[in-house]
């Protein structure tokens, strides 16, 4: 990580004020995948073309979610099947602020992410009757029959771009667990690119596929809990194997 945080300390500096500027709550995502081992390279290629977040000095941030679902998996599954039109639903908690929202998150049948969020007052606390209401009238679920499957964690470095149009996160170590398991992927790096349309000439896209990394999809939800449980997963099936061989390690 030291050669990381070398590299980003040459970045130009943004605060959580300036990225407002593209919060992108509705947006098109990029998402690839790589090795820890070409994370410097990626920061070097593109120190002039992007800013990064700082808090307090800090650029590395601690990121917790617990992910809900039905009983029956049904958030889980329509993703697995391919079912558009799916939902999303976690808690998540930003440890350097230490604030805590519950999130939706619907990705249409166009392909664009909309989320919405209500901050909340803890991490762990049920939800209460503003979060069921929330839940109710953005989602098909209701919140009172949701239970917590997986707890999701990682480190985040938060970049945007020179025009402020595009913003990008990096994520390190993504770890899943429940409450008989938990893996972590030490050497695995998920980077997601949300933009308002879909630009894959964008200078951090360009810099991946000359060091060879290609699109990936990747849900940290569905992913985690095919890592750690006995759940159906035949269409991640390709991309287990490829983290089993590339990644676990």
């Amino acid at each position: 990580m030291d050669k990381i945080k070398s590299v980003i300390a040459q970045f130009r500096k943004v605060s959580l004020s300036d990225l407002d500027k593209v919060e992108l709550m509705n947006r098109v995502d990029l998402k690839f995948c790589f090795h820890f081992n070409q994370a410097h390279l990626v920061f070097e290629s593109i120190k002039d073309s992007y800013s990064v977040l700082e808090i307090e000095g800090e650029s590395i941030f601690n990121y917790y979610n617990t992910y809900y679902d039905t009983i029956d998996n049904q958030m889980y599954l329509n993703h697995h099947n391919g079912k558009l039109n799916r939902y999303k639903i976690r808690v998540r908690r930003y440890d350097q602020t230490n604030n805590c929202f519950l999130e939706i998150k619907f990705k249409n049948n166009k392909g664009r992410t909309i989320k919405k969020r209500m901050e909340r007052s803890g991490f762990d606390s049920p939800f209460n009757t503003s979060e069921l209401d929330f839940v109710s009238k953005l989602t098909p679920f209701s919140g009172d029959k949701l239970s917590p499957k997986i707890i999701n964690t990682f480190n985040r470095i938060t970049l945007v771009n020179n025009s402020f149009t595009e913003r990008v996160t990096i994520d390190f170590a993504p770890g899943f667990k429940n409450g008989e398991k938990e893996v972590t992927l030490h050497n695995l790096v998920i980077v997601e690119i949300k933009q308002n349309r879909a630009n894959e000439t964008a200078q951090l896209t360009q810099a991946l596929r000359s060091l060879k990394v290609e699109k990936q999809g990747f849900s940290k939800y569905c992913i985690g809990r095919s890592l750690t449980e006995d759940i159906k997963q035949n269409n991640f099936k390709p991309l287990l194997l490829k983290i089993s061989k590339e990644y676990s390690n």
